[in-house]
């Protein structure tokens, strides 16, 4: 009877042993991420800059996570479609969003949006946009600041417009000059490329195709719109340097949704650090897009979008007084 008795609590015990190994073994397989093919949902139209953008980087990230990643586009409502999808996707890591910053700094500000910044986790930047206002250099102004004395004399000008961003600049702008202007609305930055070339706008705002337009010397940048300087066109101040208060810093990045696991975001950051220095993306970015191929870690991308959403709404409500 003993002999039974001491033969079953061994029997249990190893059982317990056993179920603790295995829950052992389950959360390190748990940290085996990923084990399938992850998806990238696109903000954006197939054949723009951004998408471009995200295939060339599929590949890298694809070869360095071993496991294929697949873009599928989401556009409308400037990246808001595809928020909404990500936000309301399960947070395992194998659902991601590429999209600009503006996506979620910008459009809660600027309009009834179904989610807010804190929606989200935050992995990498991977690239940042030369917004810039560009003209054509047969215009009585040849720099921002001589636009603006220009429309004080000349109200109701008119600029080609792709995005409420530039709407609100202009508007903040205007207000703060006492200047009157018009936006004319475009379908994007080709549209805007043609109807400043075609003088049927007086200027109007670059999301950063205008490079060729200007090395051809039939466009000039006016002002640009980051907080540094344009990386082609480094001799252009940029309209905080102007005295406005406006700083569109506009990256092209990574979300996930809210409650990711830990290990996943870490292992996202890591591989995405090395993903961008693949020398196509690289050559990408340089030598055809012309932007400067930056990349900014989950944390340091999270400080800055908060300090641009605040800076927006800022904005906004001046605008609003």
């Amino acid at each position: 009877m003993k002999k039974e008795r001491f033969s079953s609590k061994v029997f249990y015990l190893m059982v317990v042993l056993l179920i603790i190994l295995y829950g052992g073994l389950s959360s390190v397989r748990g940290e085996e991420y990923p084990t399938k093919p992850i998806t990238i949902l696109l903000g954006y139209a197939a054949g723009g800059t951004a998408d471009t953008m995200a295939r060339v980087l599929a590949k890298p990230l694809g070869d360095l996570l071993g496991q294929p990643v697949m873009i599928v586009n989401k556009p409308g409502g400037g990246g808001g479609v595809a928020a909404m999808t990500l936000k309301n996707s399960k947070p395992d890591g194998y659902t991601l969003g590429i999209t600009t910053a503006i996506t979620f700094t910008f459009n809660p500000h600027a309009g009834k949006t179904e989610y807010s910044l804190d929606d989200f986790k935050y992995i990498a930047a991977v690239g940042e946009f030369q917004e810039a206002f560009v003209s054509i250099p047969e215009k009585p102004w040849k720099n921002f600041k001589e636009l603006v004395e220009y429309c004080k004399k000349h109200p109701g000008l008119t600029w080609a417009s792709m995005a409420p961003i530039d709407k609100v600049i202009m508007q903040y702008i205007g207000k703060k000059e006492g200047v009157e202007w018009n936006p004319v609305p475009t379908k994007g930055g080709a549209e805007v490329m043609t109807a400043v070339l075609g003088k049927h706008v007086d200027f109007g705002f670059s999301g950063g195709i205008h490079y060729s337009y200007v090395k051809a010397g039939k466009m000039i940048v006016l002002a640009g719109c980051g907080e540094r300087r344009l990386m082609d066109f480094p001799e252009i101040p940029t309209l905080k340097e102007l005295g406005y208060d406006v700083a569109v810093i506009n990256v092209n990045m990574v979300a996930a949704p809210k409650g990711i696991p830990d290990f996943n975001v870490r292992k996202l950051v890591d591989t995405f650090s090395k993903a961008v220095k693949d020398p196509n993306y690289v050559d990408l970015l340089k030598n055809k897009l012309h932007f400067p191929p930056i990349f900014l870690g989950s944390e340091q991308l999270e400080k800055t979008l908060r300090e641009q959403s605040e800076a927006y709404r800022k904005m906004v409500q001046f605008i609003e007084k």
